[in-house]
């Protein structure tokens, strides 16, 4: 039997005995009505859980999107175009408004590599950059003893929106949320303090509360503050 799987941005097939292949799982079909930016779009109309954009950010107000860097799946370059115009729609303007990578201990970008996460009119329209760890701001410490040292520029804006794709993580529970600022834009030793926690059984994916690694990392979204 021969199987194809997604590497990178290529397929690789492998072939197996049949008699070694008990079954093939595929992932549900999941019914829907939007994709893209479409579905951004209402996402935005109709948050859950959570105001509207327009009652959140106000019109001079320096604004940091914190996203994924090129090792997740995060569309930023998806999400981009809606999200500027909702803040254009509040009175934003397009130099208040910084897009930073969330490299963690990553390496940086490529301006091509920007390009492509960003999308073309967003790297067009406003300052994309990559977190620099070595410039960051001492916010706090959180009760796991982590300091809490966020790159300058999303410490020092007046909103923080995080984005991110959602999926199980194996020590940190779930992807997503908080994670854009720990240890997305966070210190090397503000990781490795935060990650040496990975090590406790309750440390797993799907786990949310209880998870050492978890709380640290949403005690230090709470006290960096995310707006949206």
């Amino acid at each position: 039997m021969k199987l194809e799987f997604g590497f990178g941005t290529t397929v690789q097939t492998v072939e197996l005995p049949d008699e070694n292949v008990m079954d093939v799982l595929h992932a549900n079909q999941v019914e829907h009505e939007l994709m893209g930016e479409e579905e951004v779009r209402r996402a935005l109309s109709q948050p859950v859980g959570a105001p509207l954009l327009s009652e959140v950010v106000k019109p001079g107000e320096k604004i940091a999107i914190v996203t994924s860097d090129i090792t997740r799946p995060m569309p930023t370059y998806v999400v981009m175009p809606p999200l500027l115009d909702a803040l254009y729609d509040v009175g934003i303007k397009k130099e208040d408004i910084t897009l930073v990578f969330a490299l963690g201990s990553h390496r940086m970008h490529t301006p091509e590599e920007m390009k492509k996460l960003a999308g073309e009119r967003a790297y067009e329209e406003i300052t994309c950059i990559d977190g620099d760890a070595t410039d960051c701001v001492h916010m706090g410490t959180t009760s796991h003893g982590t300091p809490v040292d966020v790159v300058r520029v999303v410490a020092e804006a007046d909103r923080r929106i995080c984005l991110g794709n959602i999926e199980y993580h194996y020590f940190a529970g779930y992807s997503g949320g908080a994670k854009a600022i720990m240890p997305g834009v966070s210190t090397r030793d503000a990781i490795q303090s935060n990650h040496s926690q990975m090590v406790k059984p309750e440390a797993c994916a799907g786990k949310l509360e209880g998870n050492p690694v978890r709380e640290d990392i949403e005690e230090a979204g709470q006290i960096c503050g995310i707006d949206y």
